[in-house]
């Protein structure tokens, strides 16, 4: 059955970009190819409509929570080499929503460390928010855990910074995030 007042579905666009894509395969990416090319104007109301239906049917879209099947681990290894600068570790792309979900690190000894921040840009930590650091030997769950929740998007991304790492020592950090936009 058509939406309620629509166009016919063969006329519209979502339908010829993704003619013979099973629900299953649709991704997020295709919803933003789709949706980044949408005028908000009276000729868009059925392709919005569209987008909508195919993003929650596909479990790309949700108004209720996180994604499904797009949860990450991400890494960054910190050295002598890079000792002292501010590193962007996840920085999404424009429209992105995702939370961060939990953080780890392990340092190879010594008294390295990292510290975590949440920044609109990377020229200086004062334009950066502390969000923790941990300097532990081994690995450890990140002290402290977040406490509350932290939304990564474009303009407010994830940097880090590895400090007092000795040469030939190794501080790797890796957290989870989850697309919730």
């Amino acid at each position: 059955m058509p939406l309620p007042n629509s166009s016919p579905a063969e006329d519209s666009r979502i339908y010829q970009l993704f003619q013979g894509k099973k629900v299953e395969d649709f991704s997020a990416d295709d919803i933003d190819q789709l949706r980044d090319t949408i005028f908000f104007q009276a000729e868009s109301e059925d392709l919005l409509r569209r987008l909508i239906l195919f993003g929650m049917a596909s479990g790309q879209q949700s108004f209720s929570g996180p994604i499904g099947r797009t949860g990450e681990i991400k890494q960054q290894a910190f050295n002598e080499a890079n000792e002292g600068d501010l590193i962007t570790l996840f920085k999404p792309g424009v429209g992105e929503v995702w939370v961060l979900t939990n953080i780890s690190a392990s340092m190879s000894g010594g008294s390295s460390g990292i510290s975590l921040f949440l920044a609109d840009q990377t020229s200086s930590s004062t334009d950066m928010i502390f969000l923790g650091q941990e300097s532990s030997t081994g690995v450890v769950p990140w002290n402290p855990s977040p406490h509350t929740t932290v939304y990564i998007t474009s303009d407010m991304f994830l940097v880090g910074q590895g400090y007092s790492i000795d040469t030939g020592e190794t501080s790797t950090l890796k957290f989870g995030l989850i697309r919730v936009r």
